[in-house]
Protein backbone atom coordinates (compact mmCIF):
# COMPACT_ATOMS: atom_id res chain seq x y z
CA UNK A 1 0.00 0.00 0.00
CA UNK A 2 2.74 2.58 0.83
CA UNK A 3 4.79 1.73 -2.74
CA UNK A 4 1.62 2.50 -4.24
CA UNK A 5 1.21 5.82 -2.65
CA UNK A 6 4.27 6.71 -2.92
CA UNK A 7 4.52 5.74 -7.06
CA UNK A 8 1.45 8.03 -6.77
CA UNK A 9 3.01 10.92 -5.49
CA UNK A 10 6.33 10.38 -7.81
CA UNK A 11 4.22 10.29 -10.81
CA UNK A 12 2.29 13.45 -9.53
CA UNK A 13 5.68 14.99 -8.60
CA UNK A 14 7.29 14.25 -12.26
CA UNK A 15 4.12 15.91 -14.04
CA UNK A 16 4.03 19.02 -11.63
CA UNK A 17 8.27 19.24 -12.66
CA UNK A 18 7.27 19.11 -16.02
CA UNK A 19 4.68 21.50 -16.26
CA UNK A 20 6.74 24.12 -13.82
CA UNK A 21 10.06 23.50 -16.51
CA UNK A 22 7.82 24.37 -19.32
CA UNK A 23 6.12 27.17 -17.68
CA UNK A 24 9.59 28.18 -16.50
CA UNK A 25 11.21 27.99 -19.91
CA UNK A 26 8.08 29.64 -21.60
CA UNK A 27 8.70 32.57 -19.57
CA UNK A 28 11.92 32.87 -19.94
CA UNK A 29 11.35 32.56 -24.00
CA UNK A 30 8.72 35.52 -23.48
CA UNK A 31 11.47 37.86 -21.61
CA UNK A 32 14.48 36.84 -23.33
CA UNK A 33 14.15 35.23 -26.67
CA UNK A 34 14.22 38.83 -28.97
CA UNK A 35 11.49 39.58 -31.48
CA UNK A 36 13.48 40.74 -34.97
CA UNK A 37 12.41 42.69 -36.80
CA UNK A 38 13.04 43.78 -40.39
CA UNK A 39 11.47 46.47 -42.50
CA UNK A 40 11.54 48.40 -45.92
CA UNK A 41 10.08 51.58 -46.74
CA UNK A 42 10.04 52.97 -50.83
CA UNK A 43 9.14 56.61 -51.83
CA UNK A 44 8.98 57.56 -55.46
CA UNK A 45 6.91 59.34 -58.52
CA UNK A 46 5.04 57.31 -60.65
CA UNK A 47 4.38 57.39 -64.25
CA UNK A 48 0.76 59.29 -64.23
CA UNK A 49 2.40 61.88 -61.41
CA UNK A 50 0.70 60.40 -58.27
CA UNK A 51 3.36 59.26 -55.71
CA UNK A 52 4.07 55.37 -55.42
CA UNK A 53 4.49 54.46 -51.74
CA UNK A 54 5.28 50.91 -50.38
CA UNK A 55 6.04 49.97 -46.99
CA UNK A 56 6.83 46.25 -45.88
CA UNK A 57 7.38 45.12 -42.06
CA UNK A 58 8.23 41.58 -41.02
CA UNK A 59 9.08 40.23 -37.51
CA UNK A 60 9.70 37.36 -36.51
CA UNK A 61 10.14 35.18 -32.85
CA UNK A 62 11.58 31.70 -31.81
CA UNK A 63 13.20 30.69 -34.65
CA UNK A 64 10.13 32.06 -36.97
CA UNK A 65 7.91 29.88 -35.04
CA UNK A 66 6.09 32.72 -34.94
CA UNK A 67 5.41 35.27 -38.05
CA UNK A 68 4.46 38.56 -38.26
CA UNK A 69 3.83 40.72 -41.82
CA UNK A 70 2.28 43.88 -42.67
CA UNK A 71 2.54 45.44 -45.92
CA UNK A 72 0.97 48.73 -47.41
CA UNK A 73 0.62 49.33 -51.16
CA UNK A 74 -2.75 50.41 -52.28
CA UNK A 75 -4.13 49.07 -48.82
CA UNK A 76 -2.87 47.67 -45.91
CA UNK A 77 -2.30 44.11 -45.30
CA UNK A 78 -1.46 41.95 -42.09
CA UNK A 79 -0.85 38.45 -41.92
CA UNK A 80 0.05 36.60 -38.84
CA UNK A 81 1.76 32.57 -39.16
CA UNK A 82 2.18 30.08 -36.65
CA UNK A 83 4.53 27.68 -37.93
CA UNK A 84 2.55 26.33 -40.90
CA UNK A 85 -0.97 28.00 -40.15
CA UNK A 86 -1.90 31.02 -41.21
CA UNK A 87 -3.96 32.72 -38.14
CA UNK A 88 -4.62 36.03 -39.87
CA UNK A 89 -4.64 37.56 -43.13
CA UNK A 90 -6.92 40.27 -44.13
CA UNK A 91 -6.70 40.52 -47.15
CA UNK A 92 -8.45 36.82 -47.19
CA UNK A 93 -10.87 38.93 -44.62
CA UNK A 94 -11.74 41.40 -47.45
CA UNK A 95 -12.39 39.02 -50.21
CA UNK A 96 -14.78 36.99 -47.95
CA UNK A 97 -16.55 40.12 -46.60
CA UNK A 98 -16.87 41.73 -50.39
CA UNK A 99 -18.50 38.14 -51.70
CA UNK A 100 -20.46 38.17 -48.52
CA UNK A 101 -21.95 41.40 -49.78
CA UNK A 102 -22.51 40.62 -53.36
CA UNK A 103 -24.49 37.56 -52.64
CA UNK A 104 -26.82 39.81 -50.14
CA UNK A 105 -27.13 42.56 -52.79
CA UNK A 106 -27.85 39.94 -55.52
CA UNK A 107 -30.44 38.30 -53.12
CA UNK A 108 -32.12 41.54 -52.12
CA UNK A 109 -32.26 42.60 -55.77
CA UNK A 110 -34.30 39.32 -56.70
CA UNK A 111 -36.37 40.34 -53.94
CA UNK A 112 -37.47 43.77 -54.95
CA UNK A 113 -37.86 42.30 -58.61
CA UNK A 114 -40.26 39.96 -57.45
CA UNK A 115 -41.69 42.02 -55.32
CA UNK A 116 -42.65 44.68 -57.98
CA UNK A 117 -44.29 42.20 -60.45
CA UNK A 118 -46.60 41.19 -57.69
CA UNK A 119 -47.31 45.07 -56.36
CA UNK A 120 -48.00 45.96 -60.36
CA UNK A 121 -50.14 43.07 -60.72
CA UNK A 122 -52.14 43.84 -57.20
CA UNK A 123 -52.09 47.36 -58.52
CA UNK A 124 -53.84 46.66 -61.79
CA UNK A 125 -56.27 44.54 -60.20
CA UNK A 126 -57.28 47.10 -58.17
CA UNK A 127 -57.08 50.15 -60.34
CA UNK A 128 -59.88 47.98 -62.03
CA UNK A 129 -62.25 47.66 -58.84
CA UNK A 130 -61.68 51.68 -57.91
CA UNK A 131 -63.13 52.35 -61.77
CA UNK A 132 -65.57 50.16 -61.29
CA UNK A 133 -66.73 51.70 -57.92
CA UNK A 134 -66.25 55.49 -59.78
CA UNK A 135 -68.75 54.57 -62.52
CA UNK A 136 -71.27 53.59 -59.68
CA UNK A 137 -70.92 56.18 -57.74
CA UNK A 138 -71.52 58.87 -60.46
CA UNK A 139 -74.62 57.18 -61.64
CA UNK A 140 -76.39 57.20 -57.81
CA UNK A 141 -75.02 61.21 -57.21
CA UNK A 142 -76.66 62.35 -60.34
CA UNK A 143 -79.83 60.70 -59.41
CA UNK A 144 -80.01 62.05 -55.97
CA UNK A 145 -79.08 65.62 -57.76
CA UNK A 146 -82.07 65.35 -59.65
CA UNK A 147 -84.24 64.61 -56.60
CA UNK A 148 -82.91 67.10 -54.34
CA UNK A 149 -83.29 70.42 -56.24
CA UNK A 150 -86.81 71.26 -56.12
CA UNK A 151 -86.44 71.16 -51.90
CA UNK A 152 -83.10 72.80 -52.03
CA UNK A 153 -85.03 75.88 -53.79
CA UNK A 154 -87.54 76.22 -51.01
CA UNK A 155 -85.80 75.91 -48.08
CA UNK A 156 -83.54 78.65 -49.75
CA UNK A 157 -86.31 81.02 -49.86
CA UNK A 158 -87.93 80.33 -46.38
CA UNK A 159 -84.38 80.74 -44.81
CA UNK A 160 -83.61 84.30 -46.18
CA UNK A 161 -85.76 86.15 -44.36
CA UNK A 162 -85.53 84.85 -41.07
CA UNK A 163 -81.51 85.16 -41.63
CA UNK A 164 -82.31 88.74 -42.24
CA UNK A 165 -84.53 89.26 -39.30
CA UNK A 166 -82.20 87.02 -36.94
CA UNK A 167 -78.44 89.06 -37.81
CA UNK A 168 -77.79 92.23 -34.78
CA UNK A 169 -77.36 95.54 -35.67
CA UNK A 170 -73.99 97.22 -35.45
CA UNK A 171 -73.22 98.60 -31.95
CA UNK A 172 -71.71 102.04 -32.07
CA UNK A 173 -69.93 102.32 -28.45
CA UNK A 174 -68.44 98.67 -30.05
CA UNK A 175 -66.77 100.15 -32.97
CA UNK A 176 -64.99 103.22 -30.49
CA UNK A 177 -63.75 100.71 -28.54
CA UNK A 178 -62.17 99.00 -31.42
CA UNK A 179 -60.84 102.32 -32.43
CA UNK A 180 -59.19 103.25 -29.25
CA UNK A 181 -56.57 100.66 -28.62
CA UNK A 182 -55.24 101.01 -24.77
CA UNK A 183 -51.79 100.63 -23.43
CA UNK A 184 -51.81 97.57 -20.94
CA UNK A 185 -49.75 97.56 -17.81
CA UNK A 186 -47.40 94.50 -17.39
CA UNK A 187 -48.95 92.16 -15.00
CA UNK A 188 -47.38 90.86 -11.56
CA UNK A 189 -47.21 87.28 -13.55
CA UNK A 190 -44.93 89.39 -15.94
CA UNK A 191 -42.94 91.01 -13.17
CA UNK A 192 -42.33 87.54 -11.78
CA UNK A 193 -41.37 86.22 -15.18
CA UNK A 194 -38.43 89.41 -15.76
CA UNK A 195 -37.21 88.91 -11.93
CA UNK A 196 -36.43 85.22 -12.63
CA UNK A 197 -35.11 86.15 -16.03
CA UNK A 198 -32.87 88.22 -14.07
CA UNK A 199 -31.91 86.33 -11.15
CA UNK A 200 -30.92 83.72 -13.77
CA UNK A 201 -28.53 85.52 -15.45
CA UNK A 202 -26.75 86.77 -12.47
CA UNK A 203 -27.01 83.14 -10.91
CA UNK A 204 -25.20 81.61 -14.57
CA UNK A 205 -22.24 84.65 -13.95
CA UNK A 206 -21.63 83.79 -10.42
CA UNK A 207 -21.15 80.34 -11.42
CA UNK A 208 -18.72 81.13 -14.50
CA UNK A 209 -16.73 83.32 -11.73
CA UNK A 210 -16.53 80.28 -9.56
CA UNK A 211 -15.34 78.27 -12.10
CA UNK A 212 -12.49 80.47 -13.21
CA UNK A 213 -11.49 81.00 -9.34
CA UNK A 214 -11.37 76.61 -9.53
CA UNK A 215 -9.28 76.51 -12.61
CA UNK A 216 -6.70 79.40 -11.35
CA UNK A 217 -6.62 77.60 -8.13
CA UNK A 218 -5.83 73.89 -10.27
CA UNK A 219 -3.47 75.91 -12.45
CA UNK A 220 -1.37 76.96 -9.42
CA UNK A 221 -1.44 73.32 -7.52
CA UNK A 222 -0.41 71.95 -10.98
CA UNK A 223 2.47 74.67 -11.00
CA UNK A 224 3.65 73.88 -7.35
CA UNK A 225 3.10 70.27 -8.28
CA UNK A 226 5.54 70.41 -11.66
CA UNK A 227 8.10 72.32 -9.18
CA UNK A 228 8.40 69.76 -6.17
CA UNK A 229 10.80 67.73 -5.88
CA UNK A 230 9.37 64.64 -6.32
CA UNK A 231 8.07 65.37 -8.95
CA UNK A 232 11.64 66.78 -10.74
CA UNK A 233 13.23 63.44 -9.13
CA UNK A 234 10.17 61.49 -11.17
CA UNK A 235 10.61 63.30 -14.52
CA UNK A 236 14.18 62.59 -14.22
CA UNK A 237 13.73 58.57 -14.03
CA UNK A 238 11.15 58.70 -16.58
CA UNK A 239 13.85 60.33 -19.15
CA UNK A 240 16.19 57.62 -18.32
CA UNK A 241 13.78 54.34 -18.54
CA UNK A 242 13.03 56.12 -22.05
CA UNK A 243 16.28 56.40 -23.34
CA UNK A 244 17.53 53.40 -21.82
CA UNK A 245 14.55 51.73 -23.59
CA UNK A 246 15.47 53.79 -27.16
CA UNK A 247 18.55 52.34 -26.52
CA UNK A 248 17.98 48.64 -26.74
CA UNK A 249 14.88 48.78 -29.44
CA UNK A 250 16.57 51.58 -31.85
CA UNK A 251 17.36 49.80 -35.16
CA UNK A 252 20.65 47.83 -35.33
CA UNK A 253 20.78 49.02 -38.99
CA UNK A 254 19.38 51.79 -41.48
CA UNK A 255 20.83 52.47 -44.32
CA UNK A 256 19.52 53.81 -47.49
CA UNK A 257 18.79 56.94 -49.16
CA UNK A 258 16.43 59.72 -49.02
CA UNK A 259 15.97 63.00 -50.39
CA UNK A 260 13.20 65.66 -49.45
CA UNK A 261 11.82 68.90 -49.26
CA UNK A 262 9.52 71.21 -48.09
CA UNK A 263 7.35 74.20 -49.39
CA UNK A 264 8.47 76.18 -47.01
CA UNK A 265 12.44 75.96 -47.13
CA UNK A 266 12.31 76.73 -43.46
CA UNK A 267 10.71 73.39 -42.55
CA UNK A 268 13.83 71.16 -44.07
CA UNK A 269 16.37 73.44 -42.21
CA UNK A 270 14.49 72.46 -39.04
CA UNK A 271 13.90 68.71 -40.13
CA UNK A 272 17.84 68.64 -40.86
CA UNK A 273 18.18 69.87 -37.42
CA UNK A 274 16.47 67.07 -36.46
CA UNK A 275 17.83 64.64 -38.23
CA UNK A 276 21.48 66.15 -37.04
CA UNK A 277 20.69 65.42 -33.20
CA UNK A 278 19.39 62.02 -34.08
CA UNK A 279 22.13 60.88 -35.64
CA UNK A 280 23.96 60.41 -32.37
CA UNK A 281 21.32 58.26 -31.04
CA UNK A 282 20.64 56.07 -34.27
CA UNK A 283 24.04 56.62 -36.33
CA UNK A 284 22.60 55.38 -39.14
CA UNK A 285 24.40 55.23 -42.67
CA UNK A 286 21.70 57.04 -44.89
CA UNK A 287 22.53 59.41 -47.30
CA UNK A 288 20.24 62.21 -46.97
CA UNK A 289 19.80 64.82 -49.58
CA UNK A 290 17.73 68.10 -48.82
CA UNK A 291 15.84 70.07 -51.32
CA UNK A 292 14.81 73.58 -50.20
CA UNK A 293 13.36 74.51 -53.50
CA UNK A 294 10.42 72.29 -54.47
CA UNK A 295 8.50 70.08 -52.49
CA UNK A 296 9.53 66.07 -53.26
CA UNK A 297 10.09 62.82 -50.98
CA UNK A 298 12.54 60.04 -52.88
CA UNK A 299 13.64 57.15 -50.67
CA UNK A 300 14.61 53.96 -50.19
CA UNK A 301 14.88 52.93 -46.20
CA UNK A 302 15.87 49.63 -44.93
CA UNK A 303 15.77 49.16 -41.24
CA UNK A 304 16.78 45.75 -38.82
CA UNK A 305 16.27 45.34 -35.34
CA UNK A 306 15.52 43.52 -32.15
CA UNK A 307 13.43 44.08 -29.20
CA UNK A 308 13.61 42.21 -25.79
CA UNK A 309 10.44 41.94 -23.58
CA UNK A 310 12.67 41.92 -20.14
CA UNK A 311 13.57 45.45 -21.01
CA UNK A 312 10.52 46.83 -21.18
CA UNK A 313 9.74 44.98 -17.75
CA UNK A 314 12.82 46.41 -16.14
CA UNK A 315 11.48 49.95 -17.25
CA UNK A 316 8.12 49.05 -15.74
CA UNK A 317 9.69 47.81 -12.39
CA UNK A 318 11.86 50.62 -11.50
CA UNK A 319 8.90 52.72 -12.06
CA UNK A 320 6.19 50.72 -9.98
CA UNK A 321 9.02 50.60 -7.11
CA UNK A 322 9.50 54.39 -7.26
CA UNK A 323 8.46 56.39 -3.94
CA UNK A 324 8.80 59.54 -5.99
CA UNK A 325 6.40 57.74 -9.02
CA UNK A 326 4.05 56.78 -6.66
CA UNK A 327 4.22 60.17 -4.75
CA UNK A 328 3.19 62.18 -8.37
CA UNK A 329 0.62 59.60 -8.85
CA UNK A 330 -0.35 60.21 -5.79
CA UNK A 331 -0.75 64.42 -5.87
CA UNK A 332 -2.27 63.78 -9.32
CA UNK A 333 -5.60 61.77 -7.74
CA UNK A 334 -6.39 64.36 -5.25
CA UNK A 335 -6.05 67.29 -7.70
Amino acid sequence: MLEIVLLILKIAGIILAAVLGILITGLFCVLFVPVRYRGDFLAADGEDGKKEIGVVLRAVWLLRLVRVYVSYEESVRVRIKLLFFTLMDTAKERKARKKRKETESGKRAHESGTGTGNRQKADGETGREAEDDAAENKSGQKASALESKPGQKAGALESEPERKAGAPEDDPGQKQRNGSVKKKKPSSKEKKDIKKRISNILQTIREFCDKLKRIKEKAEQVKELWKADHMVSARGLLFRQFLYLLKHTKPRKLEGYLRFGFEDPSVTGYAMAVYGISCSIWRPRLSVEPDFEKQVLDCHVRLKGKIRACHFLKAVLSLFFSKDVRHVIKDIKEL
